[in-house]
C-alpha cells in the first residue's frame, strides 16, 4: 500500500537562496510617454532604465518601447507578527499599465513547510493592496504630465511568484514536484488534503529549461526554480499579467459604456433626453475604433524571435490567465458596440431623410402658394 500523497511531499527540502515577488498591477492611463516619465525621473536618480531580459543566449524577446523601471526603496510589511522590509520596484509600461513589485527574501535555510506558513500568511494579507495602493497613487500624481487620458479604474490585478534560487534536498525538477507540496504553495495553504485531481490542474502548467529548473504556473501565483537567478522567466509573467489587467479594464470599460449608451438610447426613445442620435452613433463609434487600437496595440507589443523556452512560457502564462477568454468577450462586446452604431447611423440617416422630405414637400407647398398668388393678381 503506497503511503498518501501528503507524506511522500513532506520531506526536508531546504530553500538556501531565494524571494517572493508580490505583483500588484494597476491601470493608470490611456497611454504614457515613456521619454517624458524618463525625464522625470531623472533628477529624482530612482530611474533603472528600460528592461532587458537578461537570458544569456541572447536577446529572446523584443519589447516593442520597452517598459520604464524604477527604485521605490524599502517598504515595510507586517507579516506574520513582524516587520519586514520588502525592496520595491515599479515598471510603467506606454499602454497605460503601472506595475509595483515588492521583493521578500526567504530566510537562508527554511524549510517547505515555513515557506508555506508564510504563503498562506500573504494570501490573507489585505495591507499589501493598500500600501501598493497609496504607491501607485504617489507615483502617477507625480508622472501627472507624462500621462494621456488619466484612469480612475479601481481594479488592480495581483500575482505572487516564488522565485527559488538554491534549493537543499532535490537535484531536479522531477524530485521538487515529487517532495515538495508546490500545489499547497500556488493556493497558499498549509492544508496538504488537496485531491489528486486538483493537484494534476494545478500542475499542468509547468516547464523546464534543464533538469535543474522548473516553471509551475497558476492563475493567482506561480513557482520558479532557476539556479542562474536570471530573471527573464518573472519578467515574462509579469507582462502577460499586464494584459490580463488591460483586458479586465477594457471588459468592465466596454461593459459601462454600453449601459450609458443603451440608457441615453432608451431615454432619447421615451423623450426623455435630448441626445440626438448622431452623437449616440459617434459615441459608439469612437468607442469601438479604441478598443479596436487597444486589441492591436497589446498584441503587437512583444515579438518573440527566438527562445522558444520563454515563448512556450508565455503562451503558457497567457492561456492559464484565460486572456484569450477576455479578449473575445471584449470582441463579442465590441460586435455589439458595431451593430449599435450602425442601427443608430441608420436613425440618423432616417430623420435626414424626413427631415429632407419635409423640406422638399414645404418648397413644393411655397411654390404652389406663391404661384396661386400670383394668378390672383
Amino acid at each position: 500500500m503506497s503511503p498518501p500523497i501528503h507524506e511522500s511531499l513532506n520531506s526536508p527540502v531546504r530553500i538556501k537562496k531565494g524571494s517572493i515577488l508580490l505583483y500588484r498591477c494597476f491601470d493608470i492611463a490611456e497611454e504614457v510617454d515613456l521619454s517624458r516619465v524618463e525625464q522625470i525621473l531623472t533628477d529624482a536618480a530612482s530611474a533603472k532604465g528600460r528592461l532587458k531580459l537578461a537570458r544569456p543566449t541572447g536577446q529572446a524577446i523584443i519589447i516593442r518601447n520597452a517598459p520604464v523601471s524604477i527604485a521605490l526603496g524599502d517598504t515595510p510589511i507586517s507579516l506574520m507578527n513582524r516587520e519586514v522590509h520588502a525592496e520595491t520596484t515599479a515598471r510603467i509600461w506606454d499602454y497605460g499599465v503601472l506595475s509595483i513589485t515588492f521583493h521578500l527574501p526567504i530566510s537562508e535555510g527554511a524549510d517547505w513547510e515555513r515557506l508555506l506558513s508564510k504563503a498562506a500568511a500573504l494570501e490573507a494579507n489585505t495591507e499589501i493592496d493598500v500600501v501598493a495602493r497609496k504607491k501607485a497613487a504617489e507615483l502617477t500624481q507625480t508622472l501627472q504630465t507624462a500621462l494621456q487620458g488619466p484612469s480612475e479604474w479601481e481594479g488592480l490585478e495581483d500575482y505572487t511568484i516564488y522565485f527559488l534560487e538554491q534549493i537543499e534536498g532535490v537535484e531536479n525538477a522531477k524530485q521538487l514536484s515529487e517532495k515538495a507540496d508546490i500545489p499547497a504553495l500556488i493556493l497558499g495553504e498549509t492544508d496538504k488534503s488537496l485531491a489528486l485531481p486538483n493537484r494534476e490542474a494545478i500542475l499542468e502548467y509547468q516547464y523546464s529549461y534543464r533538469d535543474n529548473d522548473l516553471v509551475v504556473i497558476d492563475w493567482n501565483s506561480a513557482v520558479v526554480w532557476e539556479p542562474s537567478g536570471i530573471r527573464d522567466i518573472p519578467d515574462v509573467l509579469e507582462f502577460a499579467l499586464t494584459h490580463l489587467l488591460e483586458m479586465r479594464y477594457y471588459d468592465d470599460l466596454i461593459d459601462r459604456r454600453l449601459n450609458v449608451l443603451y440608457d441615453s438610447i432608451e431615454a432619447r426613445r421615451r423623450k426623455m433626453g435630448r441626445i440626438p442620435f448622431w452623437k449616440l452613433s459617434h459615441e459608439a463609434s469612437t468607442r469601438f475604433i479604441e478598443f479596436s487600437e487597444f486589441l492591436g496595440r497589446v498584441e503587437n507589443s512583444l515579438k518573440v524571435v527566438g527562445d522558444f523556452y520563454l515563448a512556450r512560457v508565455f503562451r503558457g502564462a497567457v492561456r492559464r490567465f484565460r486572456v484569450a477568454d477576455w479578449q473575445g468577450s471584449i470582441s463579442r462586446k465590441m460586435g455589439i458596440l458595431a451593430q449599435v452604431s450602425e442601427l443608430l447611423q441608420g436613425e440618423v440617416n432616417t430623420q435626414r431623410s424626413m427631415l429632407l422630405e419635409i423640406i422638399i414637400i414645404g418648397l413644393i407647398a411655397f411654390e404652389i402658394v406663391y404661384a396661386l398668388a400670383g394668378l390672383g393678381h
